[in-house]
């Protein structure tokens, strides 16, 4: 018997004794520098009350040319505390990239992904969770219910919905599209067809879960204000969010999804 044989059948034999990845959260944590520190601290001490086995996908992903520390601090947290992972590379994409590259880290049977900066109440994962495994569900995702965030926000994010909901009828049945946490059934995600690399990402999200007809539930949430930081969101942002809702409703994804 040779020793290559023996050693497979060793490694085999132990991967098959390992429990199996029952939960991962993406956090994203673009140029969140020390400030992510209590969120994914305060996090990792609830989620260790767990009997199962999860996870933590920390995401790092930087501009080369922009000074950003938050790799480095990522990857301390991630030697620090069991049970957590990072991703650190060169962006090719805005914030729907950086989600998707979580979402695929992701190894557990239920995926999710989360804002790392706060605004969203670490409790909304496990409300979340605690959805999708005792009903019939197959993606949940939170509606911020209450927003501690500037007028500038509020109203960007009421126009957005607004105009969702009139291009995608079919999303009327729910408040919020860009809300977090999202978590949802490995296997509907890798039925999704996702191409977003920008905010259009958290909608494409949603738009695949209602062309494939899965159960979907919305839990409401008090959303915090942001401090510490100016928001991410800018004007163009806001441009990019309409354009893109435009060509994605009268575009041939669309038509292919509703087929």
């Amino acid at each position: 018997m040779s020793e290559e044989y023996v050693k497979s059948a060793l490694e085999a034999a132990g991967s098959t004794a390992s429990p199996p990845m029952e939960f991962s959260m993406a956090v994203l944590c673009y140029r969140a520098e020390e400030k992510i520190l209590p969120f994914v601290e305060n996090l990792h001490r609830i989620m260790s009350m767990f009997r199962f086995e999860w996870e933590l996908v920390l995401v790092a992903n930087y501009w080369p040319s922009t000074p950003d520390r938050t790799p480095q601090i990522v990857k301390a947290l991630s030697e620090k505390l069991p049970r957590v992972r990072y991703l650190a590379e060169p962006k090719e994409g805005a914030m729907g990239w950086d989600m998707k590259r979580g979402l695929d880290a992701c190894r557990g049977k239920y995926i999710g992904v989360i804002a790392g900066d706060g605004q969203f109440p670490v409790e909304a994962i496990f409300s979340c969770f605690a959805k999708i495994k005792s009903g019939n569900y197959d993606f949940i995702k939170t509606c911020r219910v209450v927003r501690g965030d500037s007028l500038y926000r509020n109203i960007i994010s009421t126009t957005y919905n607004f105009i969702f909901q009139l291009l995608f009828p079919d999303y009327r049945g729910f408040k919020d599209v860009n809300s977090k946490p999202k978590i949802m059934k490995r296997e509907a995600y890798e039925r999704m067809e996702l191409h977003s690399v920008d905010w259009f990402f958290d909608a494409e999200l949603v738009l695949n879960a209602l062309s494939l007809k899965l159960a979907m539930y919305e839990i409401p949430i008090k959303f915090q204000s942001l401090s510490g930081r100016q928001s991410f969101v800018k004007p163009g942002s806001v441009i990019e969010f309409l354009r893109h809702l435009v060509e994605y409703r009268f575009g041939s994804r669309y038509l292919k999804l509703r087929a």
